[in-house]
Parts: C-alpha cells; sequence; structure tokens
C-alpha cells in the first residue's frame, strides 16, 4: 500500500520533467512514457503481492474466520446428504446433547477419546495446551429422532485436524473422584471419508469438495457409542420404539431433588443405571419384546413379585417414557433433561411429566438448595399445568 501511495508524487515529478524536456529536447517523450508505465506496472505488481502475501498468511494458519465459514457451507451440504440438519455451537451458545452443554461443560464432564482420558478446549485459532482444540462443534440434537443425535467436535491434535464424534446416550459422564474405568463421554474419530477429508481440505486453505454421498458404510457414524463402554447396540430393539437404551440416558444419571407444594418438603429423586428411584420405591427398566407387551397387557399376571417393579422405556417425541411392565392404560411417566436460568446461569434441569399433554409435574434439580431457591418457578408449572388439566 505504501509504494501505491508513492505513485502521485512519482508521475508528478515525471510529467515536469517531460516539460522541461520538451522545451529543450523533444525526443525524451518516449523514454518519459515508458517510465510512467514502469512505475504504474510495478505498483499494481506490488499491490497483488501484498494481497497474495495476505491470503497466504491466513491459509497458513491452523484456523481462522475465513475456514470456520468454510466449514459452516459444507456442514449444511453434508447434512442434507446424509438426510440430518447440523447447527453450529459454540462459546456463548451451547449444545443441549442429551443435556450436555459444550463448550461450556468441557472442564466439567470425563472425555475420552478411543477410552482414552483426554483434554479439550474451545480455540479460536486451533492452537493450545489441550489435547484436542476445538474450532467447531456440529451437532443435530435439536433435529434428531429421540436417541439418535449425533455431535461432531473439529479438532486440532498435535496440529493435526481431526473430527470426533459421539452418540452416546448413557453412563455416567461427570468427572468425580469415584470415577470407574467406563465412565466418561466416549469419542471416535468419524469414519465419514467426506467429512474428514473435507476438514483437511479447509484446515489447508483450500475449499472442500461436495460430499459424494457414497459408501454408505464408510459415510456413517452409526450408534457405536450408545453406552459408557462404548459397545455397538444391536438393531434389533426390544419393543416398537426404535434406538430406546438400554439405561437412563448419562444426563439423568445421579441424584436430584424437587420441592413438593402438597407435601411442603423437598422430594429426592434417583436414577442409577436401569433404575430410578422415588419415595422408597425403585423402578427397574428392562428391555421387553412387542409379543411380550401383548401378553403382559392382555393376560397380567395376578401376582408376581419379582416383576412388580420392573418397567420398560418407549421414545416419545423427545421425551424417554417409563412405561410399567404391566401396565395396560394410561401414557407412563415422562423424562426430559432441559437447562434452565438460574441466576443468570444454564443449568440442567430434569422434567417430569405425565397425561397424553405431557404436563409437567416436577421440576429437579441437582441439590437441595436450589430445589428450594426454584420452588416458586417449580410450583407455578405445577399450577399451570394442573389449570391445563382442569381445562381439558
Amino acid at each position: 500500500m505504501k509504494k501505491g501511495l508513492l505513485i502521485i508524487p512519482v508521475l508528478a515529478s515525471t510529467l515536469l520533467l517531460g516539460g522541461c524536456g520538451n522545451q529543450s529536447s523533444p525526443q525524451h517523450k518516449g523514454t518519459d512514457s515508458t517510465q510512467t508505465s514502469k512505475v504504474a506496472k510495478n505498483s499494481h505488481v506490488s499491490h497483488a503481492s501484498s494481497k497474495a502475501q495476505q491470503s497466504s498468511e491466513e491459509d497458513q494458519g491452523l484456523w481462522n474466520q475465513s475456514k470456520s465459514q468454510k466449514l459452516a457451507a459444507y456442514m449444511q451440504t453434508w447434512g442434507n446428504a446424509m438426510g440430518q440438519h447440523y447447527e453450529s455451537y459454540g462459546p456463548n451458545h451451547d449444545t443441549n446433547f442429551y443435556g450436555c452443554a459444550f463448550p461450556s461443560q468441557l472442564d466439567q464432564i470425563l472425555l475420552k477419546v478411543d477410552n482414552q482420558t483426554v483434554t479439550m478446549k474451545w480455540s479460536n485459532d486451533g492452537t493450545g495446551n489441550a489435547t484436542y482444540n476445538i474450532v467447531g462443534i456440529y451437532c443435530d440434537s435439536a433435529n434428531a429422532k429421540p436417541m439418535d443425535a449425533h455431535l461432531y467436535f473439529f479438532t486440532f491434535h498435535d496440529d493435526e485436524p481431526v473430527v470426533l464424534v459421539t452418540q452416546q446416550t448413557n453412563g455416567n459422564i461427570m468427572k468425580s473422584n469415584a470415577n470407574q474405568p467406563d465412565d466418561g463421554l466416549h469419542f471416535k474419530e468419524t469414519a465419514n471419508k467426506d467429512l474428514k477429508n473435507a476438514f483437511k481440505q479447509i484446515a489447508n486453505g483450500e475449499t472442500p469438495a461436495a460430499p459424494s454421498g457414497t459408501d454408505t458404510a464408510n459415510n456413517f457414524d452409526s450408534s457405536v457409542a450408545t453406552s459408557s463402554s462404548s459397545k455397538t447396540s444391536s438393531n434389533s430393539n426390544s419393543n416398537d420404539d426404535q434406538n430406546v437404551p438400554d439405561n437412563f440416558p448419562s444426563n439423568m444419571q445421579g441424584t436430584w431433588y424437587t420441592y413438593d407444594s402438597m407435601s411442603d418438603q423437598v422430594i429426592t429423586l434417583k436414577i442409577d443405571g436401569n433404575k430410578v428411584t422415588s419415595e422408597g420405591i425403585t423402578l427397574e427398566v428392562h428391555k421387553i419384546t412387542p409379543d411380550q407387551i401383548k401378553q403382559n397387557t392382555a393376560n397380567p399376571p395376578s401376582s408376581d413379585s419379582s416383576h412388580r417393579y420392573w418397567a420398560y422405556f418407549k421414545s416419545s417425541n423427545g421425551w424417554l417414557n417409563v412405561y410399567g411392565w404391566y401396565q395396560s392404560a394410561g401414557t407412563g411417566t415422562f423424562y426430559k433433561v432441559d437447562t434452565e436460568d438460574v441466576n443468570g446461569q444454564q443449568v440442567p434441569v430434569l422434567e417430569q411429566a405425565s397425561g397424553t399433554a405431557m404436563n409437567i409435574d416436577h421440576k429437579y434439580y441437582q441439590s437441595k438448595n436450589m430445589a428450594m431457591q426454584q420452588k416458586d418457578h417449580n410450583q407455578s408449572s405445577q399450577n399451570q399445568d394442573t389449570q391445563t388439566a382442569d381445562d381439558d
């Protein structure tokens, strides 16, 4: 740019010299014209060189805004090709992946890649001290079928682009001193060739090729991490609903608290694996076949103490439906984890609903103090649901 600014004075001095030359020697016209052309040409080359250098510097960095925009455009195209719809997440815009808020909870959740504990951090430029430095987060949880969401982390590992994916729904994922070997949120490198190649091309400053949509086996990240042990789930689900889990999802695991206005006390609900306990009663969730459902509802045994507190899962519009083993009427109990603003912070809330309208009966929080703090809010929800039921 500085050389460009010098064009005007150089041209002015050339013209002045040319004018003086015309008075004494006309044959200098060609020389002066050539000099002016050289200056303009050199200025143009300098400007083009400067732009090329700036573009080269942008491409040489691991990550920048331009590459982020290319990734966003590609994910829209790729998602359409896969029959999925992905949204982008980052600082100040967290995911709700079965209750997991990323990137905010990266430090709170036990993260694993190929069963190895790792660290992950958000990075604007791809650099950092974490095992995996995340530059992009894409998730289809807002649009996916129940228990069929995908979470992709676009990362740099040892300065190399790596795309990680998880579909895990079960297990204990929060960091604690009591973590077991199978605990944590398990990731693996994506099996999708199109996605891997596109991210590498974008990282290298190139424009990625359109997704091929071929070789389905290698272009689809299936549900290989639906439990904390990352075991492949069976495609033959035990009831009519697809992708129902063996256990309660990981974001529901733990002890929850809610204020109950009827008893004027805090009620505790504990979820552990396939069990849910509240007010001294524990329900165990088990797999069931369609034939068993028909048999149980048509001819329930008069006495079966072993299955008295058994239940099974159904999926319903993003809710997890817990249905009694011998239940033949009613809707069962619905559970879903959402987030709620408490003192300016987004906190997980376990919602419990019932009825065909899925009226919220209780909102459970992760501490007694928060349950008491939010009791008026919880009570207003209960009153609203009661009013809705009365209106019906």
